[in-house]
């Protein structure tokens, strides 16, 4: 019997993880959720544990063969200190303790965000440099990318990590994307990107799929994976995303140009009013910058492929959103 412990297990990508492993003969699945969170969990076992609170992980690692390690604070609100504690401090100090413990696998979830993409239409892959501007952007980015340094430096070490950096998770019970920035008005969708952006979707089921696959895998330690779905142009993502959903409305599509020319103005109010904006130039590049995340080594090297297409991908998160909507009403 295998144990393989998951962090974050009661959030969006934690709970697929508990699904997929679920479905492995021989295998023991524990999750660690946050401190009160343990009631809703299904697990084999469940431990409360909290990565802000390191003398809570031996425990949590007793006996413990694999670690995926989805858990992260991911708010839209925070100071730089708590999110540095849980994504960072936590990170350092879960990889340490389950050395200490002979954990013989850790599998960390990164981001996308971690590269660094210089320049629109660019092809990014694993060997790509990170990002440099990250002090420019929100917490949460920043966390990411130096968690995945602190995974980086363990690695170096000689520790038995693997880092998986995911394309933009969807699925069932999450809110499906329509673009990266998008804004309903009437029927309209105004869409903050060109026609041709490249969405690198990531479906949660796919995700957990290539972390459960990579923690068994031993060929996995000390590699890094990026994990994309594929990568769907702006305006045909969202011709599928109005078909899975049933949803009629137009998309406007607003030239780069045109953002960054609004962008700089803010920036100059923001200024002489003395004040921080509460957008920099640097966070609107980044996202209007079109890149091709290459995630040919996970298949070459795992044999990951995504079992399940992004429009059906796509139809079976809308019928879960509807089906949740009938049970509420």
């Amino acid at each position: 019997m295998t144990r393989t412990l998951v962090t974050g297990a009661g959030g969006f990508l934690g709970t697929a993880v508990l699904r997929r492993l679920a479905l492995e003969d021989g295998e023991i699945v524990r999750a660690m959720v946050r401190p009160g969170k343990s009631g809703a969990c299904t697990a084999t076992e469940v431990v409360e544990a909290d990565l802000t609170d390191p003398s809570s992980f031996p425990a949590a690692l007793e006996g413990v063969d694999r670690v995926i390690h989805a858990g992260a604070r991911v708010a839209t609100t925070g100071s730089w200190e708590e999110f540095e504690a849980a994504n960072v401090t936590g990170t350092k100090a879960l990889i340490e303790a389950s050395e200490r413990a002979g954990v013989g696998h850790f599998v960390h979830v990164s981001s996308l965000s971690v590269y660094d993409v210089p320049g629109d239409g660019v092809t990014v892959d694993e060997d790509s440099p990170l990002e440099a501007g990250a002090s420019e952007r929100g917490f949460y980015a920043r966390s990411k990318l130096d968690a995945d340094k602190a995974a980086q430096d363990a690695i170096a070490r000689g520790a038995p990590v693997t880092i998986v950096r995911p394309g933009l998770i969807f699925g069932p019970g999450r809110k499906v994307p329509l673009a990266r920035r998008a804004v309903a008005a009437g029927p309209f969708r105004v869409v903050l990107a060109s026609r041709d952006y490249l969405m690198p979707m990531a479906f949660v089921e796919n995700v957990a799929d290539g972390l459960v696959l990579a923690s068994q895998r031993r060929e996995a330690i000390g590699r890094i994976y990026t994990l994309v779905d594929d990568h769907v142009r702006q305006a045909d993502y969202a011709r599928m995303f109005r078909q899975a959903s049933g949803e009629s409305w137009t998309p406007v599509y607003v030239p780069p140009a045109v953002i960054r020319s609004a962008i700089s103005i803010v920036e100059k109010a923001a200024r002489v009013a003395g004040r921080r904006s509460p957008v920099s130039s640097h966070q609107v590049e980044r996202t209007l910058r079109s890149a091709r995340f290459d995630g040919s080594r996970v298949r070459a090297e795992l044999e990951w492929h995504p079992r399940v297409p992004i429009f059906e991908a796509l139809r079976r998160s809308f019928a879960d959103a509807d089906s949740r909507a009938n049970t509420a009403r």
